[in-house]
């Protein structure tokens, strides 16, 4: 960001000074791609609450094991806490995610429900910018006049005799071009991603537990191993990204390397980004995104208006969004709605705050299945 805005500055906005139209829309287009960069650094991506007391946290655990769901589901063993639904516990972080996107290392921070709409606002504007930077530069060159003489070029080009001379009158900005038009072959590809689970009501770590696990809520397990997602690997630590391309058929596997397989056609597509949606688990949960149980999918409209109002489409609050309920969360939320109103009129327009509550907390009839395994359930 920082090569384009310094050629833009020297090179492009004092040579292409017709397109007054395009440099605002770029010089707009970086300012919120800048400003929604910072904004997913800084904001809390939404912690999951700890008990507040040694007696809080006995009773969770005690209320879990009576009912037979204590498991890496719905209780973190790092936090020390209930898990909520679509939250997971960051190894990178050391911290429960609520609506956990994914560990995103562009911006230093976990994507989840309070700046996962900042993070998109930040990918949208940043391939507006470099459509708009590529445009401009190719405006740049076609207003001047670059010699194609042979003694201008460098033998060593390999590039038509054309490229060879724009790259020769301006190589820095050729570079520059050529990188952020490499960058932007996969953030259109990870933006058109976004989009489709942002429709969809999923997100990149139920994609990938629908491709390890068949269930958009994985499968924890009761051991601690099990919880933490033990597997041996000489990768790094895994995160949902790892997940979702992991050629293992089992959640424990060994990697020590292989020999490169198709290496050209491999290298391109890790260098692009774009094995993430080819390889391994990836195709198996976006095949079975279409088909999977998904008790918050309240279709396209609906699915669009709860990620961009954090929730109250489905009135729920997902750090404290422990169960799905029976009737389901539209019809929950319609009840919930006719028992304010009732308890408004009753009390004197007093808000009804014992019913909401209820609802985050996941009291009165409510289940998990359809989102996890029934037999954690």
């Amino acid at each position: 960001m920082i090569w384009v805005l310094y050629c833009w500055v020297t090179r492009l906005l004092n040579q292409t000074e017709s397109h007054a139209f395009t440099h605002l829309s770029f010089g707009l287009a970086v300012g919120l791609c800048a400003y929604n960069f910072f904004r997913a650094i800084t904001l809390d991506p939404g912690i999951c609450p700890k008990p507040a007391s040694d007696g809080e946290l006995k009773s969770i655990i005690e209320d879990l094991a009576s009912e037979g769901r204590l498991n890496g589901q719905t209780f973190c063993i790092q936090c020390m806490a209930r898990k909520p639904l679509r939250s997971k516990h960051c190894r990178v972080c050391d911290r429960c995610i609520s609506r956990s996107d994914h560990h995103c290392p562009w911006v230093w921070n976990c994507v989840g429900m309070n700046n996962h709409r900042q993070f998109i606002l930040f990918v949208t504007t940043l391939v507006i910018g470099i459509i708009l930077f590529d445009y401009l530069t190719y405006a740049f060159f076609s207003g001047i006049s670059v010699s194609s003489s042979p003694a201008d070029i460098s033998p060593s080009c390999i590039l038509p005799a054309e490229l060879c001379a724009i790259t020769a009158y301006d190589t820095f900005l050729v570079s520059v071009a050529m990188w952020a038009t490499l960058q932007l072959s996969w953030t259109i590809v990870l933006l058109a991603s976004q989009f489709w689970q942002i429709a969809r009501q999923m997100t990149t770590l139920e994609v990938s537990n629908l491709g390890r696990y068949g269930f958009m809520g994985g499968r924890g397990g009761s051991s601690l191993s099990g919880q933490a997602g033990h597997r041996h690997s000489h990768r790094g630590a895994d995160t949902e990204d790892t997940a979702l391309v992991s050629d293992a058929a089992s959640s424990h596997t060994h990697h020590h390397g292989a020999p490169c397989a198709g290496c050209g056609s491999g290298f391109l597509m890790n260098l692009l980004g774009l094995d993430r949606f080819t390889k391994g688990k990836a195709v198996d949960g976006l095949a079975r995104a279409s088909k999977a149980s998904n008790p918050f999918d309240l279709g396209l409209v609906g699915n669009c208006k709860d990620f961009w109002s954090a929730g109250r489409e489905l009135g729920v609050e997902y750090e404290k969004l422990y169960d799905v309920p029976l009737e389901g969360f539209r019809e929950a939320k319609r009840r919930r709605e006719r028992e304010d109103a009732d308890e408004d009129r009753a009390l004197g327009g007093r808000k009804g705050l014992r019913k909401t509550l209820f609802m985050g907390l996941g009291l009165g009839g409510s289940s998990r299945a359809g989102y996890e395994p029934v037999s954690q359930v």
